[in-house]
């Protein structure tokens, strides 16, 4: 017989616990991976592994969450695994990755750009290229999967990007940190 005010409460099984951890453990590998990939430019094919992760991590908490609240009241428990995800995915959308892996490898792509001799894909400090080669006064890398249609480029101090006024098929420069524009190629007339 239970007293009012009182309620008797289930022991959390090991089964629901272990569920648990696997579920947070694999939300925060999936943002990790998230970091990586944002950090390095590795591919956009990529992309998908942490989002079919994300995606059934969702699934597991869906079914697990309302167990350890009704059952358990797990509420810590239930709440760390939206917590990752929502911190990681809005560190991501808000540039922080990118900055970190521009930031190890801005050295390393400073130099390769003063060399600037045309090679096709390569690691840049962290950044993986798709091309480099020189074009307009300066140095461009094609980065991500837009191949040479799109990037980064590096002008020489004192050294401006060309204005091509939007012409089609010619790069558009947008400052980016310093001498370094991104430059996307208009694909029409």
């Amino acid at each position: 017989m239970t007293t009012v005010g009182t309620q008797p409460t289930n022991q959390v099984t090991r089964t629901w616990r272990v569920a648990m951890r696997i579920t947070i453990g694999a939300a925060i590998v999936a943002i990790a991976a998230m970091f990586v990939i944002d950090a390095t430019h590795i591919d956009l094919l990529a992309w998908a592994v942490p989002i079919v992760m994300l995606l059934a991590v969702g699934l597991s908490w869906m079914i697990l969450a309302p167990i350890g609240c009704a059952r358990y009241r797990e509420f810590r428990a239930v709440v760390a695994a939206p917590v990752v995800v929502i911190v990681g995915v809005g560190l991501v959308l808000l540039g922080v990755p990118e900055k970190v892996g521009w930031w190890m490898s801005k050295g390393s792509m400073t130099d390769t750009a003063r060399r600037c001799s045309k090679s096709e894909g390569q690691w840049v400090g962290v950044i993986r290229t798709r091309g480099v080669r020189p074009d307009d006064g300066g140095c461009q890398f094609a980065i991500d999967d837009m191949a040479i249609v799109g990037g980064l480029a590096y002008f020489p101090p004192g050294t401006p990007p060309p204005d091509h006024g939007g012409a089609g098929y010619e790069p558009v420069y947008t400052p980016y940190d310093g001498n370094w524009y991104r430059f996307a190629v208009t694909l029409h007339e």
